[in-house]
C-alpha cells in the first residue's frame, strides 16, 4: 500500500511539472494547514497542485491534493510518531467549449484515504454543463450534469460493491466579491442508479484573496456525506477547514 501511495503521488507530481514545461499552462502550488472532523478528528499540514490551460475551444485542468498528519504514540512503548491521516486526491478534466452555454466533458478522478475506508478509488465521468448567468471577469453561474463509473478497492470487508454507477449533479457559483477577493462554491450530488439511497453529498466553499499577483491566501471549508459507509467502523459525516497560501504562475 506505501508504494501504491508513493507511486500515485510521484505520477501526479510528474504530470504537474512536465506540463509546467509549457508557457501556454498555468500552475498553482499550495501549502496549508486544515482541521479534520468526522472520520479524522486533528489537524494537518496539506499541499496542492494544479495545472490548467484554457481556449475558446478545449480547457484542460489536472490537480491533485496532499494531506497528512502524524502523532506520537503515548501508549506504544517506544512512543514513535504515528501516521494518523494520509490521503491524496486529484484528477484531470477536459471541457469543450466552456464558455458556450453548453459544455461537454470527460473526467477522471482518484483518491485514497484508508480512514474513509479507499485503499483506492477511481471515477470516470461524462457529462455536460449548462452555463446560467456570467460576466466576464465578475461572476460565473453553472450547472452540469454526468454519468459516473466508480470501481473501489476498499480497505476492509465490505457489503458494498466495487463497481457503482452514479449521476452526479453539480451546481457551481464563482462570484467577485471585492478587487482580490472571490467566491467559489460547488455542491455534487452523486446518488447510485442501482440504488437510489445510496448517494453522496460534497460540498465545498473557498474564499481566494489575491494578495500579489502570483501570491494567493486561500480559507476553504468542505463537508461530505456518504449515506452508506462500508463498515461500522467509519462515520457517514467529514469535515475539513482549511487556510493554505498558494503561488500561481
Amino acid at each position: 500500500m506505501n508504494k501504491l501511495r508513493l507511486s500515485l503521488f510521484v505520477l501526479l507530481a510528474f504530470s504537474v511539472m512536465c506540463a509546467k514545461a509549457q508557457n501556454k499552462w498555468h500552475y498553482n502550488f499550495g501549502l496549508g494547514a486544515s482541521f479534520n472532523a468526522g472520520n479524522v478528528n486533528n489537524c494537518n499540514i496539506s499541499n496542492d497542485g494544479a495545472i490548467e490551460r484554457n481556449d475558446s475551444l478545449i480547457a484542460f485542468d489536472a490537480r491533485y491534493k496532499l494531506l497528512y498528519s502524524s502523532l506520537i504514540d503515548r501508549n506504544a512503548t517506544d512512543q514513535r510518531w504515528k501516521e494518523t491521516n494520509f490521503e491524496i486526491n486529484g484528477g484531470f478534466k477536459m471541457d469543450l467549449y466552456q464558455y458556450g452555454k453548453y459544455s461537454p466533458f470527460l473526467a477522471c478522478e482518484m483518491l485514497t484515504n484508508k480512514y474513509k475506508g479507499y485503499d483506492l478509488r477511481l471515477s470516470g465521468l461524462a457529462g455536460m454543463k449548462y452555463r446560467i448567468y456570467t460576466i466576464p471577469a465578475i461572476c460565473d453561474y453553472s450547472i452540469s450534469a454526468a454519468f459516473v463509473y466508480d470501481w473501489t478497492d476498499f480497505t476492509d470487508e465490505t457489503h458494498l460493491l466495487n463497481n457503482n454507477y452514479r449521476i452526479s449533479i453539480r451546481p457551481k457559483i464563482k462570484q467577485r466579491l471585492a478587487e482580490n477577493l472571490t467566491l467559489l462554491h460547488t455542491t455534487f450530488y452523486q446518488p447510485s442508479v442501482l440504488d437510489f439511497d445510496d448517494y453522496i453529498i460534497n460540498c465545498n466553499t473557498k474564499l481566494q484573496t489575491q494578495i500579489t499577483r502570483k501570491f494567493h491566501i486561500d480559507i476553504a471549508f468542505s463537508y461530505e456525506y456518504r449515506s452508506r459507509v462500508p463498515s461500522e467502523n467509519y462515520k457517514k459525516h467529514d469535515f475539513l477547514s482549511e487556510v493554505s497560501f498558494r503561488f500561481k504562475y
